[in-house]
């Protein structure tokens, strides 16, 4: 009797909590938590999407474009030469606009500075003064005429130079006159520096803005402009800088928490796009799995059990099915109906089938020759009902973990047809889509791709382990053990 007592005591010591906090936690501990609260996110997210997005996700905004994620820094896009003041009133006197407004007290809120006309305009109004204003161009590089035209000969100018500054810099002499010509932007001043200084010279038109692609204290330093710390973030401070200092019009993005994970190629908010995206997928996904999963459960339930011609007749249906080029297909069926949501769903369906035929009807295969289902036969059990209530309950755990790893395909296949043009139809976001926007831009704004690719990822890999884990809880020969 003791040694029971104590036998009791032992097992009581060592067996498992099953009330209070600990007992809950010993429940739960062996539960997929990260593929839960992951999924669970998702789909809460899919059903708010229109609750949380903080903006459209098709609403386009050109100053967003590629903005940066809002932890980065400011960042200079392009960079602009603004029209020279050349002469006044006849005496040559080459300074920037803003050098000369402040000079002469011309007020310049109201006038494009980048317009020629309009400045010289308020010159003549405001002061009396003729100014002679030029848009000139650049030069972006050069090379000995001697030299071949290859790649390797030509030395970038860094940062480019106007035409005046260029001139200077190589003991080229370039009249007013010949800047005023209709040429100057090319065959004047080509001529010049060839005949000179023995180069040639590859001219950028002025109005073509530079594009930089630096942030903020790089280019500032890049052109000679000082800005101060504290004005780093400040965007009129940064333009005031680059105008008064460099005669350039800058254009400058901030990122801002009002654009958390910053803009897509095309200035839409990317955040509000994964949102709005995490709907779409598990729309598609949904419907075609279901679908797939349908038709695919029923042939392989009925060829495992038939048997005989109707089994050879669905098996080699989903052979031939399963060596046809599925993207090919695709292609042509879009060409020839177009895009639609409709159809990707369908395309997506006929995708997702053949995996459930092929394992379905080898677990039946084994299943109907168990005891079980032989005592349901002599029972007088109906053909639907030992397929529907003993065969399909045997073959459940098969059937989801095939599905779960079919989402992640079913996924990758939507971005790779929506490269192709089959896939959903823009603007609707899509992750799958929104990865193949930023394919280009993968260098500048890594971003775009980055984020919806982590969404693809942490939802297949949480899929991957909630399968096997069902798998794993409901499979009867490993609950024995």
């Amino acid at each position: 009797m003791a040694q029971a007592e104590l036998s009791a005591d032992i097992v009581e010591g060592i067996a498992p909590s099953t009330s209070g906090v600990a007992g809950f936690w010993n429940r739960i501990k062996r539960w997929p938590l990260v593929s839960i609260i992951v999924l669970t996110l998702l789909i809460l997210t899919a059903a708010l999407a229109d609750v949380l997005a903080p903006h459209s996700p098709i609403e386009s905004i050109p100053d967003n474009t590629t903005l940066a994620p809002f932890w980065y820094q400011p960042v200079v896009v392009n960079v602009q030469d603004l029209p020279l003041v050349v002469a006044i009133d006849g005496q040559t006197e080459i300074s920037g606009i803003a050098e000369s407004a402040a000079k002469y007290g011309v007020n310049l809120d109201e006038v494009d500075i980048g317009n020629s006309q309009q400045v010289r305009s308020a010159f003549n109004d405001q002061v009396g003064i003729r100014a002679t204003v030029m848009e000139l161009a650049t030069i972006t590089r050069v090379k000995h005429v001697d030299s071949p035209d290859e790649a390797q000969y030509w030395q970038d100018l860094d940062p480019p130079r106007n035409i005046i500054d260029a001139a200077e810099s190589y003991g080229v002499e370039i009249s007013l006159e010949q800047l005023a010509d209709p040429l100057y932007g090319g065959t004047v001043v080509k001529s010049a520096f060839a005949g000179q200084a023995s180069l040639d010279v590859e001219v950028q038109d002025a109005a073509i803005p530079r594009p930089v692609l630096r942030d903020v204290q790089t280019a500032a330093a890049q052109f000679g402009v000082v800005i101060p710390e504290s004005q780093i973030n400040n965007e009129e401070a940064i333009t005031a800088a680059f105008l008064e200092q460099a005669n350039l019009r800058v254009k400058v993005r901030i990122p801002t928490t009002n654009h958390i994970l910053g803009g897509d190629n095309i200035g839409r908010d990317l955040l509000s796009r994964i949102i709005h995206g995490a709907r779409v997928s598990i729309v598609v996904v949904a419907i075609a799995l279901s679908s797939g999963l349908l038709v695919g459960v029923s042939m392989g339930l009925v060829a495992g059990w038939f048997g005989g011609m109707i089994d050879e007749i669905i098996m080699r249906i989903t052979d031939i099915w399963l060596g046809l080029p599925f993207i090919l297909v695709a292609i042509v069926v879009v060409i020839a109906i177009g895009q639609t949501f409709i159809i990707l769903i369908g395309l997506l369906a006929l995708l997702s089938w053949t995996p459930f035929v092929r394992n379905v009807r080898g677990e039946v295969l084994s299943l109907k020759t168990r005891d079980y289902v032989s005592l349901a036969k002599v029972a007088g059990a109906s053909t639907f009902r030992i397929m529907v209530w003993h065969l399909l309950p045997g073959v459940l755990n098969t059937t989801i973990v095939i599905a779960t790893l079919r989402v992640g395909q079913l996924i990758l296949t939507e971005a790779i047809l929506s490269y192709l043009g089959a896939g959903i139809p823009p603007p609707t976001p899509a992750w799958g889509a929104m990865v193949n926007d930023g394919r280009n831009f993968i260098q500048d704004a890594w971003w775009i791709s980055f984020f919806p690719g982590v969404c693809i990822f942490l939802v297949v890999m949480s899929l991957n382990f909630l399968g096997d884990w069902m798998r794993d809880k409901f499979d009867p020969r490993l609950r024995q053990l």
